[in-house]
C-alpha cells in the first residue's frame, strides 16, 4: 500500500509560546481507516473510519517524588521534531516531543510516536533521557508517568471496550463496557492488561505494552473525568537514563482478527513461534492430573500413600485402556514452609516412600510437576544455610541466580520431569516488595527460569499469571502453555475460556482449561460436590488445544466419552486453532442490544489447503434471546458462500446434517443443558463437487484434526486424505458424496497409516 502523508512532516522547533500557532499533521498508517492527528503542542487524536475515537490526555511524568504535567505547565515542551526509519516491524515516520521538568533538576523526558507504513500500527515511546529517581514510591498500583493517555469521552453507544485484568491471563477480572465516562471498569495497576476498543461493527484497536512487560502498567484516573494511561509500574524507585517504555496500538476489522494480528506482530518481533508448543508432550498427549478440583488433590485412596494411589490410577487406566501418557503431581508432594510457600522442592517420604524417581520409573510415565512461590524459610537460600543467592523477605523469597534453576531442573529431569508448572505467579509478584520496586527484577526472575528450562529440555506452564507474565512469555520458547480460567471446581463454570483464550493464543500459548471429571458422581470427594457438566468440560478441554487432563477417582471414568478426545495411543485430536468467543458475543457484552447471542458462542477450526473445518459450541443462551448463527458470524468463512458451500452436523446426530449458509443458519436459541451440549461440526464443500465434503471422525470432539488427517487434496475425479494414528487403530470416517451421507470403516496399517479416497464416478468412498 502506498505510504501517503496527507500533510508533509517538517523538522521544526517549538518553544511552547502561546503566541505561536499550533501545527496539526494527519498521518495514515498501513490502513486507510486508521489515522492519527499529531500537533506540535504534544496533543494527538486517533480516528477510525473517519470518526474520532480517542483524544489525548495530558502527558505527565514523575521524578523526585513529584508529578510534572503538561496540563499545568510543570512539564514544559521544549521542542517537537520529526524523523523516519526502519526497524523489525517495518518503515516508520515519527513525531518526537522533548519535555523537561520545571524544577531545579530539569529532567528531560522524550515522548515519541511512531507510525508504520505497511501495517496498522502506532507505537508510543516514553524515553527517560536523564533517568528518574523516586518516581512514585510505595504506590505500585499507579504509574511513574502517563504517555500515551486517552480521555474517556464521547457518547454512550459509540465505542465499546474489553479490558483484561486479574489472574489466568487477565480472565478473572475482565470487564466490558462503553467508553464514555470515567466510571467505566477499566483494569489498571499490576493486574491490569491489554485493552481493546471496538464499535458495533467490530472495528477494533488493541492497546498493550510493547516491551518491558514486567514493569509496564496502566492507570485509570477517574477523578479528572476519565483518563487512561500507559506507563512504568508505579512502585519503581528509579529509572536509568535512556530507559524506554513502549506501547502499541494495533487496528483490525473484527475483534478476534485484531487480536490475532496484534499477537502475530509481537511474536514476530520477539521471535516466538509455535514450534516448541507442538513438541510439548503434555500438550500433544493425554495426561492424568491431581491439581485443585481433582479427586486426588490432597486426597488418597483409603489407607494408602500417594505413591500407591498413583499406582492404582495407572493400573485402572491400563485395565480399561485409557492411554495416559504422563501424570501431573500437584503441591501435595513437596515440603512447604512459611505461608505454605515452597521450602524444599523435593518429594516427602510420607508421600513417596520409595522416592519420586522410583514412582515415575515404576509407572513408566513422565511427570508434570507443580510449584508455587518460595517461602522465606526455603532451604535453598544462603540466608537459611543453602547455597544460592535469594532475596528473602518476611514471607516470601526469590532466587536471583540462574544456576539455582539449572540445578533444580537438572535434578528434576532425573526423576522424570517434562513440564514445570509455575503456579501462584501473581502472589509471588505482588507479595515480594523487591519485585514491585525494581525495574528489572521481574524480567530477571522469569528469564533465568525459562533459560534454564530450555537448556534442560523442560517446558513451562504459567498458572495464576497476570497479563504482564503472559506477555513476558513472548521472550521464552520454553513457556508453551498457560491456564486461562480459575481452578476447576466440580459443578462450577470454570469451563468459560472463550474470552481469555483469545489473548493466550494470540501470544503463542496453548490455553489450558484445567482438569475435569468425566462422570457426575464420584463418592468420597473432598469437595462434597457433583459434576453435571462432565461432557461439556471434556469438549472445552479438547477444543482448547491445550493439555487434556482428567482427574477422576479410580473406577469412575467415562472411558468412551473421554476417548472422544484422542487416538488409541493417547495423541489428542484437536483443532488447529483454539476455540474462542465469536465477535458477536464480545460486542454484545459492551452493546447489549447489538443482536448478539446473549450467551457463549465459540468457534475453533482446522484448515487443509483452502478448506476450513470448524467446530461451533453454543452455551447458556439467555432467556428471551433468539439467535441464528451464520457463516459470516464465525469469523472464519469470509467468502460469500452460496447454498451448499458449507454443511453443519450436530456432534451426536450425523444424519441431522444441514446446509450452513447466509440463508440457512444454525438456530442456537435456548441451547445447552448438562445432559446435552450444542456442538456442531462444519465442513467446507470440495470445490467443483456437488454437495460433497468430508465430515471426518464424528466419534471425536474434533473430527477433522491434523493429528488424524494429514491433508486433503482433490482432482476432478477423486478426493484423497492420508490418515494417521495408532497401529491397527479402527474408526469410522464420515463423508457426504453427492448428497449421500455415509461412513467408511478405516483400519490403519501396522505403520499407523491409511488412505481415505472418494471416487466421483463410482460414487463411493474407501479406506485402503
Amino acid at each position: 500500500m502506498e505510504y501517503l502523508f496527507l500533510l508533509v512532516l517538517v523538522l521544526s522547533l517549538w518553544t511552547g509560546s502561546q503566541s505561536e500557532s499550533v501545527n496539526h499533521k494527519l498521518f495514515k498508517t498501513g490502513s486507510d481507516d486508521f489515522l492519527i492527528s499529531l500537533s506540535t503542542d504534544g496533543t494527538y487524536n486517533i480516528s477510525v473510519k473517519g470518526k474520532q475515537w480517542l483524544s489525548s490526555a495530558p502527558t505527565y511524568f514523575n521524578s523526585d517524588n513529584k508529578t510534572f504535567s503538561a496540563a499545568d505547565g510543570s512539564l514544559k515542551l521544549l521542542e517537537s521534531s520529526a524523523s523516519s526509519g526502519t526497524d523489525k516491524i517495518g518503515d516508520w515516520q515519527s513525531q518526537t516531543y522533548l519535555y523537561q521538568t520545571v524544577d531545579s533538576l530539569a529532567v528531560k523526558i522524550t515522548a515519541n510516536i511512531k507510525i508504520y507504513k505497511d501495517l496498522p500500527i502506532i507505537i508510543f515511546q516514553q524515553i527517560f533521557n536523564d533517568g528518574a529517581n523516586w518516581t512514585q514510591g510505595e504506590n505500585y498500583e499507579d504509574i511513574c508517568g502517563g504517555f500515551p493517555g486517552f480521555k474517556m469521552e464521547g457518547q454512550s453507544g459509540n465505542l465499546g471496550y474489553m479490558s483484561f485484568g486479574g489472574l489466568m491471563v487477565g480472565d478473572t477480572n475482565k470487564h466490558f463496557g462503553q467508553w464514555y465516562n470515567g466510571t467505566s471498569q477499566i483494569n489498571e495497576g499490576i493486574a491490569g492488561g491489554p485493552l481493546a476498543w471496538f464499535d458495533i461493527d467490530g472495528h477494533t484497536i488493541v492497546f498493550s505494552p510493547f516491551n518491558n512487560f514486567m514493569s509496564a502498567s496502566f492507570s485509570h484516573d477517574k477523578d479528572v473525568g476519565g483518563y487512561y494511561y500507559g506507563g512504568v509500574m508505579g512502585g519503581v524507585y528509579s529509572i536509568p537514563a535512556g530507559h524506554h517504555q513502549d506501547f502499541i496500538l494495533y487496528y483490525g476489522v473484527g475483534v478476534n482478527k485484531a487480536f490475532e494480528h496484534w499477537g502475530k506482530t509481537l511474536r514476530k518481533f520477539y521471535g516466538k513461534t509455535l514450534t516448541e508448543q507442538k513438541k510439548d508432550f503434555t500438550i500433544t498427549h493425554l495426561g492424568y492430573w491431581t491439581d485443585n478440583g481433582a479427586y486426588y488433590y490432597y486426597n488418597t485412596e483409603t489407607g494408602e500413600t500417594y505413591e500407591q494411589t498413583m499406582y492404582d490410577v495407572k493400573n485402572y487406566a491400563d485395565k480399561v485402556k485409557i492411554p495416559f501418557r504422563y501424570i501431573q503431581y500437584d503441591s501435595w508432594w513437596y515440603y512447604q514452609g512459611v505461608g505454605r510457600g515452597v521450602k524444599t522442592w523435593r518429594s516427602r517420604p510420607d508421600v513417596f516412600p520409595d522416592g519420586f524417581k522410583n514412582v515415575t520409573q515404576t509407572l513408566k510415565l513422565p511427570a508434570a510437576a507443580h510449584n508455587r512461590y518460595w517461602a522465606s524459610d526455603t532451604t535453598y537460600a544462603k540466608q537459611n544455610g543453602g547455597k544460592y543467592d535469594f532475596i528473602v523477605e518476611k514471607y516470601k523469597a526469590l532466587p536471583v541466580t540462574k544456576q539455582f534453576w539449572v540445578d533444580l531442573f537438572t535434578e528434576a529431569k532425573q526423576w522424570g520431569l517434562i513440564l514445570y508448572e509455575q503456579d501462584w505467579l501473581n502472589v509471588e509478584f505482588s507479595g515480594l516488595q523487591a519485585l514491585l520496586h525494581d525495574l528489572d527484577l521481574g524480567t530477571q526472575w522469569l528469564t533465568q527460569m525459562a533459560e534454564a528450562a530450555s537448556e534442560s529440555g523442560i517446558y513451562i506452564q504459567y498458572c495464576m499469571a497476570n497479563p504482564r507474565h503472559t506477555m513476558q512469555s513472548l521472550l521464552y520458547p520454553a513457556v508453551t502453555q498457560i491456564r486461562v480460567s480459575n481452578d476447576y471446581n466440580p459443578g462450577g463454570d470454570q469451563w468459560k475460556i472463550g474470552i481469555s483464550s483469545i489473548l493466550a493464543s494470540a501470544l503463542g500459548l496453548a490455553p489450558y482449561k484445567d482438569t475435569f471429571w468425566t462422570t457426575e458422581k464420584q463418592p468420597g470427594n473432598i469437595y462434597n460436590r457433583t459434576e453435571p457438566n462432565w461432557k461439556l468440560n471434556a469438549v472445552v478441554s479438547t477444543l482448547s488445544t491445550g493439555p487434556v487432563g482428567p482427574s477422576d477417582m479410580v473406577g469412575a471414568t467415562n472411558v468412551s466419552m473421554l476417548m472422544k478426545c484422542c487416538r488409541e495411543d493417547g495423541v489428542i485430536l484437536k483443532p488447529q486453532y483454539p476455540i474462542r468467543a465469536i465477535d458477536a458475543q464480545i460486542i454484545g457484552e459492551a452493546f447489549p442490544y447489538s443482536g448478539g447471542p446473549g450467551g457463549e458462542v465459540w468457534v475453533s477450526y482446522t484448515q487443509f489447503s483452502s478448506l476450513k473445518f470448524a467446530n461451533i459450541l453454543a452455551l447458556n443462551i439467555g432467556q428471551g434471546y433468539s439467535y441464528t448463527l451464520h457463516p459470516k458470524d464465525t469469523g472464519i468463512y469470509s467468502f460469500k458462500e452460496g447454498n451448499g458451500d458449507l454443511y453443519a452436523v450436530p456432534y451426536d446426530e450425523p444424519y441431522g446434517w444441514v446446509q450452513f449458509s447466509n440463508l440457512y443458519g444454525i438456530d442456537i436459541t435456548g441451547v445447552f443443558t448438562p445432559s446435552r451440549i450444542a456442538l456442531y461440526h462444519v465442513s467446507q464443500a470440495i470445490p467443483g463437487w456437488f454437495m460433497t465434503t468430508i465430515f471426518g471422525e464424528l466419534d471425536k470432539w474434533a473430527p477433522m484434526s491434523p493429528q488424524r488427517v494429514v491433508s486433503v487434496s482433490w482432482t476432478n475425479d477423486t478426493v484423497t486424505a492420508p490418515l494417521i494414528g495408532a497401529p491397527k487403530e479402527t474408526f469410522n470416517f464420515w463423508y457426504l458424496l453427492g448428497s449421500k451421507l455415509d461412513a467408511v470403516t478405516c483400519q490403519l496399517s501396522i505403520n499407523g497409516t491409511v488412505m481415505f479416497k472418494m471416487d466421483r464416478d463410482l460414487g463411493i468412498a474407501t479406506c485402503q
